[in-house]
């Protein structure tokens, strides 16, 4: 009996160490989690909004920036880009980087880019009245299966696909009309977006905490129109724009960063850098950066008793002025991990160039 009772409360020591054990184990996991899922989230963000802009850099003098896109509707966007809130454009204008602020929700981010390997200024349009073949001033470096960005007289943009380039007679067959990529009839100046352009929108899944992508261009592996998944574990995601617009002091660089501002308001929200104006235009070139903040959540919550009078809220930017600043709400028994990046917006720095 005695040896019987000193086993149970050995047993009952060894199974009360365990679970102490296992509790700071499944902590720890969970913390790991939340941190890869934040620094994969953020590695992918600033890789898309890195290349931003490319092969429509020269397009800001020629009525390219902010023209809409008529074939890139939104009828019908997945969540979470079908909230009205964030007051995403219904058709998609042709700026580099946007940000659509979500007030306590996370934020949407806009990517626009192409990827042409040979041919990167405007194309000169001779002949494209009947869309089909166009007929450009030099076909160089256009290469079938190319996106074509083409600018028409009244300030809107079409998209085209090259089937076939014929450089003898510098003209290009155009694939039928689809809606996505109406063709190019009419089209005054062409740029040449390359194979796979880049039209995408990120934000976060508030039912799967997930960061997610949609393609507006609606090229995904089974033809349908849905997001997809980058990494899970992703609650909040807040952006700001970093503003060259030489108040700063004399001399410096025209690639400063001024001041940093929220997406919002007269001059930065979504609804006024996506007018066609010549001020939203100007406001357009002069972001030269995004900063990015993404909050991961751990997957597994701890015991509520053990977290008892913590921090239900986390600050974004706490080195910026409370103007810029967030505050995000949180759960004490969850683990959080920020991450904080700026991302140069290179090709929008070298539009003075041209």
């Amino acid at each position: 009996m005695v040896g019987i009772l000193v086993s149970l409360i050995g047993t009952l020591a060894i199974m009360s160490a365990f679970s102490v054990y296992e509790g700071k184990k499944r902590t720890t996991t969970s913390g790991d989690d939340a941190q890869q899922n934040g620094s994969y989230a953020l590695y992918e963000l600033e890789r898309q909004v890195r290349s931003a802009g490319s092969s429509i850099a020269q397009g800001k003098s020629y009525s390219v920036w902010g023209c809409p896109i008529t074939a890139l509707k939104a009828a019908a966007m997945p969540a979470p880009f079908n909230n009205a809130a964030l007051g995403l454009p219904a058709i998609t204008p042709t700026v580099p980087v946007l940000i659509a602020a979500g007030g306590a929700s996370p934020d949407v981010i806009s990517v626009i880019g192409g990827n042409s390997s040979q041919q990167v200024f405007k194309i000169g349009v001779t002949s494209a009245t009947a869309g089909n073949p166009v007929v450009v001033g030099n076909s160089f470096g256009i290469l079938p299966n190319d996106y074509l960005l083409g600018t028409l007289a009244n300030g809107t943009c079409q998209l085209g696909l090259a089937t076939a380039v014929n450089t003898a007679s510098n003209s290009i067959t155009v694939a039928a009309p689809t809606p996505r990529v109406p063709g190019l009839v009419n089209s005054v100046n062409l740029f040449d977006l390359g194979p796979g352009p880049v039209f995408t929108l990120f934000g976060v899944d508030s039912t799967s905490n997930s960061l997610v992508s949609f393609d507006q261009l609606q090229r995904t592996a089974n033809g349908a129109a849905g997001t997809l998944p980058i990494a899970d574990g992703v609650v909040q995601m807040k952006a700001l724009y970093g503003i060259h617009d030489g108040t700063g002091p004399a001399g410096e660089s025209v690639y400063a960063i001024d001041k940093w501002v929220q997406p919002v308001g007269a001059t930065w929200g979504i609804g006024a850098l996506t007018a066609s104006t010549v001020t939203a235009a100007a406001a357009a070139t002069q972001i030269v950066a995004i900063r990015v903040a993404v909050v991961a959540q751990s997957r597994l919550p701890e015991r509520t008793s053990d977290y008892l009078g913590g921090n239900t809220t986390l600050t974004l930017f706490p080195d910026l002025p409370a103007a810029e600043q967030y505050s995000v709400a949180t759960q004490t028994q969850y683990r959080y991990k920020v991450y904080d990046t700026t991302i140069p917006i290179r090709n929008s720095m070298i539009v003075q160039y041209y």
